[in-house]
């Protein structure tokens, strides 16, 4: 035990007397273990209720949307919805603005969306599978860079919910959305504060 008091007895008094002795740094490994067990236990507790809570353990989001449109149109309203958000300019208190397009492949739409307030950068990424002629399925994906983000208020769903809207695509024929808040960080808080 660390800093043990030590009993001892005057043989001149008969008295018991206390002894403490100096502490001149931890000479106890006893305590050292037991600050440590404290710490893991912390963490597993932490890890524990973050894998309970209802949703990915990091700031991102994962959307499904099937649309009977050609791939080929969906990538290119995406592209130029991004090259004229990629203004300084929010309109109101939007996040409307500040979206980069890192690259464009055959299937693959990269992107960046910094947010007007903070300056979080979020990676965008759509992939796109043609399974026939006109129809196409987007798999959209944003994720914070912040490594410590763990809820954003839906700002990861935004981020592509805003892209989709903007270029018309959501009102095109057979539009449909698939995700849920255990793939998308607070979606149900998003869509409390979007149009429907």
């Amino acid at each position: 035990m660390c800093n043990e008091k030590q009993q001892s007895y005057d043989l001149l008094k008969k008295d018991k007397v206390t002894i403490i002795p100096e502490s001149k740094g931890p000479k106890c490994t006893w305590c050292g273990v037991c600050v440590s067990t404290s710490v893991l236990l912390l963490v597993l507790l932490g890890l524990v209720m973050a894998a309970l809570a209802a949703g990915p353990l990091h700031a991102q989001c994962s959307v499904k949307w099937t649309l009977s449109v050609p791939c080929m149109n969906v990538s290119s309203l995406l592209v130029a919805q991004i090259n004229e958000w990629e203004t300084e300019d929010c309109p109101g208190k939007s996040q409307k603005c500040l979206y980069s397009l890192v690259a464009v492949g055959d299937n693959e739409l990269l992107a960046t969306h910094t947010t007007p307030l903070m300056k979080f950068v979020d990676d965008i990424k759509f992939t796109f599978n043609s399974r026939e002629k006109d129809n196409c399925e987007v798999l959209g994906q944003s994720v914070s860079r912040s490594w410590y983000a763990i809820l954003d208020s839906g700002t990861n769903y935004c981020n592509m919910y805003n892209l989709m809207n903007g270029s018309g695509l959501r009102l095109t024929p057979g539009f449909n959305e698939y995700t849920s808040d255990s793939n998308c960080t607070q979606y149900s808080t998003a869509k409390l504060y979007l149009d429907e």
